[in-house]
């Protein structure tokens, strides 16, 4: 990427080399057996303590350690009872090697060179904690913060959050007494005291018993409505609060009860609750609240990972309904608000105003309850909020809402919440303060270490730049700027990540946030990863910077794979005092025609961007507001697309960029529109020729249309191109291609005879299996005539899990010139399907089912099959099918095959519950100068959501197609005229962010040494196997004299040799040929194995045309399959050779002899003056002068044993022996004077 080349992201990689995975906690803290406990004097009402008597009894007796406690009059346990316990009551902690408190303790109060733990309340660079956290620092304090210790599961071990629950639900009925007392009622609840009145936790929930007791014998008003509680939130928190609400007499109810529940008259003896589920608060945009209200089911994950899809429901479906709101739910900007000012504003003006107290336990300033504007105290816990003025007061008011947002709740119950804070961290004091230890921590805590040794952690390194920013400007971000949020999801500090991050913005002169962060590490065997959502803004910056900075975060984060991060970055600019959101970034309009199914993708995708908005066309209405709803700016105009021009023209005119999904033929209508109205274009069909001739124009114009953006055609391109390209770019040539795709049912949704569901038009199905297909394989054109294109599927084995097979698609061979692949011997593009598919629809065709004829009898489609003969394969298809059971009718009488489609949309269209699946595969084979084949396999395989959601059609046409429309809007294609993302330049970009949204091609290479260099002893020989297609090629390295031969045929080989000049050597077996060339004429042969697998076998005479010369040969195989580099095989019986076996004299006049003995039984016979060797597994060759066989002086005849054969040399010359098979012995004897050659 242009990015990396940016000198941060050098020094980034260089730093990553030496980067640590985890920081090890310092050795200089030694645990000496002594705990102090400081006096807490963060807030009055903290009177929690990290350790009970009790657990300081433990400490003391059975582990013999020291506890030294600070004095202090407002603790829940008071000195005595820590005296009593065994703890040393004093100031004085500096013996202590561990020093524990609740919250923050005050600077001037830390004791240097310490380890400490507390709650810091500095993991989100709090500012108001910085100086703090510089303190612990400049004393070399080991701090270890409570909020970050964790559980194997990645819960906090110290959380108090039902203990909020508990304490705020108690306090939630002070406010309901007070605001009814303020409407007129009183009621028990006025009666109810704040949770800290109560000594503990038991005489609480028997005061709240007491008070339910008061409700159940008639205490509230008969002219009082119903009161009900809505509660929010899964965890602790709302646990908490419904243990409480559980002590009143009360009755779960669910929505759809809620209308009929406020029409019941009083008195009512019990309160109501009401559990708020997801689809309680929010909606999918793309569904309308009848199609909403009638799920079961709604999916959480896809809520959390996609939140730009939904929009806020509560103020319609449950807000009109309730009287108390108990808030315990996490929240964060990139979710619709539970509740908005402006909402309660329109419940109130339209005279609902039950709404009587918001208990807010999450205390969220300005969260999820928008009008929750300030935290609220423990002895004054409610101000008063008036939503038709949107102003707040201390002074309780007859109209509005009471509301509460205490954010030390815990601390209200201090008993019990010292108890469980104390159980907690027992098991963890050890480690820290056993005699001797302190260096090394477990995990739990190593995690939680915050400072060590005067520095931070490798975990928290981020927070030193927060630390400077707050040093040097302490200005947050206004809630009103706009902004971005970054969502980031990975091990963001072992790997440096976070700290990058943080240098990155600063660079850029961004202020930052940091709004949620949930710190991972390792927990037992597990390594948790780590969120963080970051909020980043700069009021000075130009249109569009800050998104180019969040792009810059993206490629940083793409730069470090062992940080194993995913990020979203969520548009800016929040509500602002109940008008809509405004953003600065420059809004540019995509217009999209269609609205099927894979326009759903296309409008998320595109309209994730607060600077897009999507205008959806179709033609259909409730397909067009489906689609809209997925894009968070959207409009949706219902018309007729195709014939309603000049309503199109003026909409083309006022968009940015036009992308048509509407069938391919009226392309080029757009088109036309496009360049008169001077935008851009994108299809994902084919270029068609009405599209093509529009290439001119629009170079002259300066425009484009980006076609072909798909799946097939699309990804296919571009993955195959990405392959392609690198295989050119290194100096190699295509020398074999072939691509498949195919869109399925997933397999536990191929639940019927033909192994097929429809998601389009069976039409066009039936149609495409009955093209001709015309494609090259092994160099030979194969065309097959679409009538018998079905019976010529082939077996698939890319996907070994599945049964597949394979259909011819087209013409493949137009891709030799698209693809600049002049070299391939084989291109082949195809059609994947179950296996029997096509045996299936080739029977149906025969039948006739797929004939435009007239359907035959009365309308029955009993009548139409009676007239067919039903093929054995097809029979339990019909079966299924029932068409011939009384009273199915066709639906087209005129037509049989447009019934036939009509009745397979009818049974097997995928089903809303079932998932769809879209596999595609690549093998390319590139062959280089230096005998090296690389074979290359890429596969893709998308499984469709299921249950409503997206299918893996949509996914990958839809994200194809808005990707490239993308990188149309945002300039990263240059090119002009008709394009295909066939260009480096695109498919780079695109297939990279294909892969963000889960579509990765799977790709491998295996390498294959094609060329061998043989080098020859004598006489020698090599067998190779090579498989169908293969090819096998021999040139000479050597010009030093090699007289050499390919055959295929280890068995059956008739070997003649003949005088040079004449007839050659020439052999036949079975019809079949054999070839060879010798050095001196610079020959190269070359066999092919095409018809069959089979063996080849190269035979080498190394001292054919000169004594005593050498050379070699190079053998370069192109196979499918195998390495070929090595000889598989070779004689298992190698002649003895006693010594020199060739000799001559200077002048060439001394003659020689040989003599060859054989030991076994061999079957020879003698034609002429020729030897014939019919049986080549006891191969036997005596070579006597260079040009001509001498007449043999002995001949073997069959079956002699221990027979020797001497042949006396007419011109100076050599002998050779070649035994391939036992029981044969061989030997050669000198011949006599024994003279060695010179």
């Amino acid at each position: 990427m242009a990015s990396a080349e940016n000198p941060f992201y050098s020094t980034l990689r260089q730093s990553l080399n030496t980067h640590r995975l985890f920081s090890t906690v310092s050795s200089s803290y030694k645990g000496n057996g002594v705990i102090g406990i400081v006096r807490e004097s963060y807030t009055k009402w903290e009177r929690r303590v990290p350790l009970t008597p009790e657990q300081v009894r433990s400490l003391v007796k059975d582990h013999s350690y020291t506890v030294q406690i600070q004095p202090s009059n407002k603790r829940i346990f008071t000195n005595k009872e820590y005296e009593a316990a065994g703890a040393v009551v004093q100031d004085d902690l500096s013996e202590a090697c561990l020093v524990l408190g609740v919250k923050q303790v005050e600077e001037d109060k830390l004791l240097p060179n310490k380890s400490y733990m507390f709650f810091s309340h500095t993991i989100k660079g709090q500012p108001e904690n910085m100086s703090l956290l510089q303190s612990l620092l400049s004393s070399n304090i080991r701090l270890f913060d409570y909020e970050c210790i964790k559980r194997p599961d990645g819960k906090r071990l110290v959380a108090f959050g039902k203990f909020a629950g508990i304490a705020g639900m108690i306090n939630t009925f002070i406010g309901v007494g007070q605001q009814l007392l303020q409407s007129g009622y009183s009621t028990p609840f006025l009666n109810s005291p704040s949770s800290y009145m109560y000594r503990d936790l038991v005489a609480a929930k028997f005061g709240i018993s007491s008070l339910g007791r008061d409700i159940a014998n008639g205490g509230l008003p008969s002219s009082l409505e119903p009161l009900v509680f809505a509660f929010t939130g899964k965890g602790n928190v709302a646990e908490g609060a419904r243990e409480v609400f559980e002590l009143l007499p009360h009755k779960w109810i669910r929505r759809d009860e809620l209308d009929e529940l406020k029409k019941s008259e009083g008195p009512h003896d019990c309160v109501y609750g009401i559990l708020v589920e997801q689809g309680d608060m929010v909606k999918l945009k793309s569904e309308t609240m009848e199609e909403h209200l009638a799920r079961k089911t709604h999916d959480v994950e896809h809520y959390r990972a996609n939140p730009a899809l939904y929009e806020a429901i509560f103020h319609e479906v449950i807000a009109p309904h309730l009287n108390v709101l108990v808030n315990g739910m996490y929240w964060d900007q990139r979710y619709p608000r539970l509740l908005t000012k402006s909402q309660v504003k329109d419940l109130y003006s339209a005279n609902n105003d039950s709404f009587l107290c918001l208990a807010d336990i999450s205390c969220d300033i300005g969260g999820s309850v928008e009008f929750l504007e300030k935290s609220t105290t423990v002895e004054m816990p409610y101000f008063h909020y008036d939503p038709l003025s949107d102003t707040v007061s201390d002074i309780p008011m007859s109209e509005g809402i009471s509301v509460m947002g205490v954010d030390i709740l815990p601390s209200e119950l201090p008993r019990e919440s010292s108890k469980h804070f104390g159980d907690a961290l027992m098991p963890l004091l050890h480690e820290i303060v056993g005699e001797g230890r302190g260096g090394e921590v477990g995990e739990e805590l190593k995690n939680a270490c915050i400072t060590d040794d005067g520095q931070l952690s490798e975990n928290f390194k981020y927070i030193d730049q927060l630390k400077r920013d707050y040093f040097n400007s302490q200005d947050k971000i206004d809630s009103q700027e706009d902004h971005l949020m970054l969502e980031l999801d990975g091990h963001l500090f072992d790997s440096g990540l976070i700290n990058h991050v943080l240098d990155l913005i600063e660079s850029n002169q961004c202020k930052m946030e940091i709004v949620e962060c949930n710190v991972g590490g390792v927990l037992g065997d597990t390594k948790k990863t780590t969120q963080a959502v970051l909020k980043v803004s700069n009021s000075s910056l130009s249109d569009g910077d800050l998104r180019a900075v969040a792009k810059k975060v993206e490629d940083l984060v793409e730069l470090l794979p062992n940080a194993e991060a995913k990020i979203k970055v969520y548009g800016g600019g929040l509500e602002k005092k109940s008008t809509a959101k405004v953003t600065d970034l420059k809004q540019k309009q995509v217009l999209l025609l269609g609205s099927g199914k894979v326009a759903i993708s296309f409008a998320e995708y595109i309209g994730r961007r607060e600077d897009r908005k999507v205008v959806v066309c179709g033609n259909v209405e409730e397909e067009v507001r489906d689609v809209k709803g997925y894009a968070k700016h959207s409009e949706g105009v219902v018309f007729d697309v195709a014939g309603d021009k000049e309503k199109l023209k003026g909409l083309v005119e006022q968009s940015d960029v036009v992308v048509s999904l509407l069938p391919a033929p009226f392309h080029p209508m757009v088109g036309e529109m496009a360049i008169e109205s001077g935008i851009d274009m994108c299809t994902a069909s084919y270029v068609s020729d009405g599209i093509q001739e529009l290439d001119g124009r629009l170079k002259e114009k300066g425009l484009k249309i980006l076609n072909e953006v798909g799946l097939d055609p699309g990804m296919d391109h571009m993955s195959a191109m990405k392959i392609m390209d690198d295989i050119k770019a290194r100096g190699g040539k295509i020398s074999h291609f072939e691509s498949v795709c195919g869109g399925l049912p997933a397999p536990e949704a191929a639940n019927n005879p033909l192994m097929y569901k429809f998601s389009w038009s069976p039409m066009g199905v039936l149609t495409a299996s009955q093209n001709d297909a015309l494609f090259l394989r092994d160099g030979e054109t194969v065309n097959i005539e679409g009538a018998e294109l079905l019976n010529n599927a082939r077996d698939l084995f890319s996907f070994p899990t599945m049964n597949l097979e394979c259909l011819a698609n087209r013409n493949s061979l137009v891709y030799k010139e698209l693809y600049d692949i002049p070299d391939a011997d084989t291109i082949f593009r195809g059609t994947i399907r179950f296996r029997g598919f096509s045996e299936q629809m080739y029977g149906i065709k025969q039948m006739g089912l797929l004939d435009d004829v007239r359907c035959e009898g009365g309308g029955e489609w009993k009548d139409v099959i009676a007239g067919m003969n039903v093929p054995t394969e097809t029979r339990a298809f019909m079966d299924w099918l029932g068409v011939e059971k009384e009273g199915l009718m066709v639906s087209d009488r005129d037509s049989v095959v447009k019934s036939f489609c009509s009745l397979l949309e009818d049974r097997m269209t995928l089903g809303e519950a079932e998932r769809d699946m879209v596999l595609m595969h690549h093998d390319i084979r590139g062959e280089f100068s230096d005998g090296r084949l690389e074979k290359h396999q890429s596969s893709l395989q998308v499984f469709g959501e299921g249950e409503g959601g997206m299918t893996a059609m949509c996914k990958t046409v839809g994200y194809t197609a808005a990707i490239g429309t993308e990188m149309i809007l945002d300039g990263d294609i240059k090119d002009t005229g008709v394009l295909t993302p066939m260009d480096k330049g695109v498919y780079e970009k695109a297939l990279d962010l294909l892969e963000e949204e889960g579509l990765v091609f799977e790709e491998s290479c295996e390498v294959f040494d094609t060329t061998t260099t043989l080098e020859p002893q004598g006489f020698d020989f090599w067998e190779f196997h090579l498989n169908k297609g293969s090819k096998i090629s021999c040139e000479p390295t050597s010009r030093d004299g090699c007289y050499f031969l390919m055959f295929r045929n280890k068995a059956k080989l008739n070997r003649w040799m003949e005088d040079e000049d004449s007839s050659s050597w020439f052999g036949s077996w079975d019809s079949k040929t054999w070839v060879k060339g010798t050095t001196g004429s610079g020959s190269s042969l070359h066999l092919s194995t095409s018809s069959s697998d089979s063996e080849i076998y190269v035979a080498i005479d190394n001292n054919y045309d000169h004594m005593f010369s050498t050379g070699s040969i190079s053998c370069k195989i192109s196979n499918k399959d195998y390495d070929l580099s090595h000889p598989s095989w070779t004689p298992p019986l190698q002649p003895t050779i006693y010594s020199p076996f060739i000799y001559a004299a200077a002048d060439g006049d001394v003659k020689g002899e040989a003599r060859v003995r054989w030991e076994g039984t061999i079957d020879y016979k003698v034609v002429g003056s020729k030897w014939l060797l019919p049986i080549w597994a006891l191969w036997v060759v005596v070579v006597a002068a260079i040009k001509v066989w001498s007449s043999m002086t002995n001949n073997v005849s069959a079956a002699v044993k221990g027979a020797s054969l001497i042949t006396t040399p007419a011109a100076p010359g050599y002998a050779q022996v070649a035994v391939v098979e036992e029981p044969v012995f061989a030997s050669i004897v000198p011949p006599s004077p024994s003279a060695p050659p010179k």
